[in-house]
């Protein structure tokens, strides 16, 4: 059986590195692009956006993983 501890202990790692990534974005420190083929096209606005999904999608694992219940998959 999987270890719950050491799934939320990397849950809220990723969320914290996920946190400093947006945090470089948003400010305009750090830029991302893609070579499209007529040259680099900007791509930070999709990054962010990737980004604050995942963040969305690791808080609501944290918030069930923290709620202290547990169940088996197909048990609600």
């Amino acid at each position: 059986m999987p270890d719950p501890g050491r799934f939320i202990a990397w849950s809220k790692q990723e969320q914290g590195t996920l946190l400093q990534q947006l945090e470089l974005l948003e400010s305009g420190k750090v830029r991302t692009g893609e070579d499209q083929g007529d040259g680099w096209v900007d791509t930070t606005d999709q990054s962010i956006s990737r980004i604050k999904k995942r963040l969305a999608e690791l808080e609501e694992l944290l918030t069930e993983a923290g709620s202290g219940t547990a169940s088996k998959p197909g048990e609600r």
